[in-house]
């Protein structure tokens, strides 16, 4: 069952989205906290600010009673007794007080979460009770006598509720910006895309027009030199091929056709002769036409049949064979017209099947066999590849005929007819072979008419 999709743009659309929504979200966390710390660095500094300005008053008689400052507070007398607090800071535990005068302004103390809020503190510079000049025994904070060993401390509260407020006011504006942007990376990154597949689908739209018959008709190229024009491209040649290929194809079906048609005619013409006039033929001259082109149809059906397997990897895939032996074994198995002669080495390994090149060479013999006026040559050299060279001294072949000759069913002359040149598919097999061999095998010489094949060499061990 088809697995139902999105389309490419919606999928590139959430995904964009979906990235930029965890980068953004990221990045709105990291600027909350940046803003966050920041607000409360300074909240820090104006609680130092305010825990010198309490001792400072103290110093100067000044009695505190309720909120002082902006912050929240505590004065704490050495023996831990609370002298002057704001309200909001009443259930605050502050840390013990220390006889030691070396705590400054404006260092920070942790405090316990579950009693003071999470809250940090700062606390004033040392203040003993006999710095404070001018202040009866009676008037001097939470009642103490001996000015030689009281000390006082003030502790500020650094609540965090200034910096939450101001990161809360900011909220609304950064989640805001983070779902505006999502939302608009996510449309860009859809609209770009949709822009951009534009042509692939103008290229369907041609494509599926395109009838099976070859009509010429091929993709618009865009104008931009891209991944899309290449893709137009390599489809337009791949179109140009499969038109070839069709007009090939249709051609070998027609002159297949005719091929056929001609021995089933004196076939039938034979047997309608000797039943219309059995007594002006004799029956056996009658067998003897029937059977001739009875043999010609089961050769060219043979031949036909060798052509469609030809270009098949199978026929050669992973075999190899020497070229000497079997050169030497199509030439001792055929019947010599004129004189072959033969040069070979010792041996020549070459990756193709030994049945596939004995047919290759058997039809290259017979072809130049059948139009050698004295002799014939056949050499085996080996270099960077095997090449097998078959040569005749008869009539030369032209050069625009030179590709031609490979093409189904082709004879250039009267001595090429159907009745005694063969059925004009030898040499069409031996380039399928070769082929598919990945090997070569061309008209290299006109004058004498030399074809030469060349193999890659097997590999030794």
């Amino acid at each position: 069952m088809t697995r139902l999709r999105l389309p490419i743009a919606a999928r590139i659309a959430l995904a964009a989205g979906l990235l930029a929504a965890v980068l953004l979200t990221a990045g709105a966390f990291a600027v909350r906290a940046a803003i966050h710390a920041a607000q409360l660095r300074s909240t820090q500094q104006l609680a130092a600010v305010e825990a010198t300005q309490i001792t400072d008053a103290i110093g100067a008689g000044v009695h505190l009673y309720g909120p002082f400052g902006s912050l929240p507070y505590q004065l704490v007398r050495n023996d831990g007794a609370v002298i002057a607090v704001a309200p909001e800071a009443e259930n605050a535990v502050v840390p013990p007080p220390s006889t030691e005068a070396s705590q400054t302004a404006g260092e920070v103390w942790h405090l316990d979460p579950a009693t003071a809020a999470g809250a940090r503190v700062a606390v004033s510079s040392t203040l003993r009770a006999s710095s404070m000049t001018g202040v009866a025994d009676a008037d001097l904070p939470g009642g103490a006598a001996d000015r030689s060993t009281t000390v006082y401390r003030a502790y500020v509260f650094v609540t965090p509720t200034a910096a939450s407020r101001v990161v809360a006011s900011l909220d609304p504006f950064l989640w805001g910006g983070v779902v505006l942007a999502v939302a608009l990376i996510a449309m860009t990154a859809a609209t770009a895309t949709r822009r951009a597949l534009r042509p692939v689908e103008q290229m369907r739209v041609v494509a599926d027009g395109i009838a099976g018959a070859p009509d010429g008709t091929r993709l618009t190229e865009p104008e931009a030199a891209d991944e899309l024009r290449a893709l137009a491209t390599t489809l337009n040649a791949m179109l140009t091929r499969i038109d070839d290929a069709t007009v090939r194809q249709q051609r070998f079906i027609a002159d297949a056709a005719h091929e056929l048609r001609s021995p089933v005619a004196s076939l039938l013409a034979a047997l309608d002769v000797g039943h219309a006039h059995p007594e002006a033929l004799p029956p056996e001259r009658t067998l003897a036409s029937v059977e001739t082109q009875a043999r010609r149809l089961a050769d060219l059906t043979e031949e036909l049949l060798d052509l469609a397997s030809a270009g098949t990897p199978a026929q050669n895939d992973g075999e190899s064979c020497d070229a000497t032996e079997v050169v030497r074994d199509v030439v001792a198995g055929r019947n010599l017209r004129v004189p072959v002669d033969v040069s070979v080495p010792e041996t020549a390994p070459v990756r193709i099947a030994a049945s596939a090149l004995a047919r290759i060479v058997g039809n290259l013999l017979d072809n130049a066999l059948r139009h050698a006026a004295t002799r014939v040559d056949i050499a085996v050299t080996v270099d960077d590849a095997a090449r097998i060279s078959v040569t005749n001294d008869g009539e030369p072949v032209s050069a625009a005929d030179a590709e031609r000759i490979f093409e189904p069913f082709v004879r250039l002359d009267a001595s090429r007819s159907r009745d005694t040149g063969g059925t004009g598919l030898g040499l069409t097999i031996s380039r399928e072979l070769v082929t598919s061999a990945r090997g070569s095998l061309v008209l290299s010489r006109l004058t004498p008419t030399t074809f030469t094949v060349q193999l890659p060499l097997a590999q030794e061990g």
